[in-house]
């Protein structure tokens, strides 16, 4: 007797959706209702979450973005020698050139370095894909990120040192904020997206024997950068590193890694609103020896671990690496030699069902053709006029 797909008990079709990449769930959903909806389920119950780490990153040499998958199961085993780490190009978008890639609430959005070109907002679970119109050519000398307000609307931050710009999903429109935030210098690490308002890294001017340093916030529900939150730890040079991460986007976690004392340590919020913080320890690491700029970690709460991305800075081994951390020291080591470009590190990933189907739909590589055909008729045209003008010239003259 043969067994349908739709046969297939829950179990075993939730170990097939959890081993499918995420770019390509679309299509398994499609297969079957049932899959469709216990695939929903999955996202609903935030099932799955312990099992994987799903994130995306850049290629170096090519600046086009990439999937990665890595199963936290096999780094704490001990009978597993190699622990693999799948990275698949997105097809879709492999002549984007891509500069920046941000996350909040299972978006992506995907800043490019050429001039005139459109922002991208991708939903890689629904395999949804938006393009958003700047109204400054050069918008990849901004800084962006991606929230919503209480209503659940999306928004983009767009700043820079003499301006700020809000784009809302609901109208599909840019407006200029009247507020200026000089402190794009002082914003060292990636923003961390958290129940819709962006958290910031700030490092403040030096005080006494130590670096004010704290968390900003930005409120897209009243649209405003609020006050500094106050962090766990005490910046007490440059070299100090720090970085941010979340749990499901509900708890922000920061770590802080300090060269001189070769520790490391990991701090989670109990509480986390734009006007108030607590913490709680959940890793600290010692004689932490090597020279290593984090650019990107995450965490596993049930499986006390920590996976730490960054680069590595000692005269023998200029390398990107991986660090899995537990709770009882350094686990494991993985190299991922120069395939990445540290700054952009993998984004930790969780699918949604958020729809950004409103507004412009077209494909990132349609619009790419559209816009080099729009250049080849520009210059076809302005080669033509030339050649009329100067013929027109040369006949008057004869």
């Amino acid at each position: 007797m043969t067994m349908m797909m739709s046969d297939l008990p829950n179990d075993l079709v939730e170990e097939i959706l959890s081993r499918v990449p995420i770019t390509s769930l679309g299509a398994v959903r499609s297969t079957c209702k049932r899959w469709n909806g216990l695939s929903k389920d999955r996202i609903v119950c935030k099932g799955g979450a312990n099992q994987q780490f799903t994130g995306f990153t850049r290629y170096v040499n090519e600046s086009t973005v990439c999937s990665m998958k890595l199963d936290l199961n096999e780094i704490q085993n001990e009978d597993v020698e190699l622990v693999e780490l799948s990275i698949n190009k997105i097809n879709k978008f492999i002549e984007l050139e891509l500069f920046q890639v941000y996350y909040s609430d299972g978006l992506l959005l995907l800043v490019t370095d050429e001039v005139d070109s459109k922002l991208v907002v991708w939903n890689p679970y629904l395999g949804q894909t938006r393009l958003i119109q700047c109204r400054d050519t050069e918008h990849f000398k901004y800084r962006y990120a991606l929230g919503y307000d209480n209503n659940r609307n999306h928004k983009i931050l767009m700043y820079n040192r003499k301006n700020c710009e809000i784009y809302d999903f609901k109208s599909d429109s840019w407006r200029v904020l009247d507020i200026i935030p000089d402190l794009h210098t002082n914003i060292y690490v990636r923003d961390m997206s958290i129940k819709g308002n962006t958290y910031f890294f700030y490092r403040g001017e030096k005080i006494g024997e130590g670096l004010a340093g704290c968390l900003l916030s930005f409120d897209f529900t009243r649209e405003r950068f609020v006050s500094c939150l106050p962090l766990p730890f005490q910046i007490a040079k440059f070299d100090d590193n720090v970085a941010l991460s979340s749990v499901r986007e509900e708890h922000l976690v920061v770590l802080f890694n300090n060269w001189e004392e070769s520790e490391m340590e990991i701090w989670v919020t109990t509480k986390i609103e734009p006007n108030a913080v607590s913490w709680s320890n959940f890793l600290t690491f010692t004689h932490f020896r090597i020279k290593f700029l984090v650019t990107s970690f995450f965490i596993d709460q049930e499986k006390k671990l920590a996976v730490v991305f960054g680069r590595s800075l000692s005269k023998q081994m200029r390398c990107n690496i991986a660090y899995f951390i537990g709770d009882n020291g350094y686990l494991r080591i993985l190299d991922f030699g120069v395939t990445f470009i540290p700054s952009n590190l993998p984004v930790s990933y969780a699918p949604s069902l958020v729809k950004i189907t409103q507004g412009q739909e077209l494909s990132v590589i349609e619009e790419k053709k559209r816009s080099r055909l729009s250049a080849s008729l520009f210059y076809s045209t302005l080669f033509v006029s030339f050649i009329i003008f100067f013929s027109f010239i040369s006949s008057v003259f004869i």
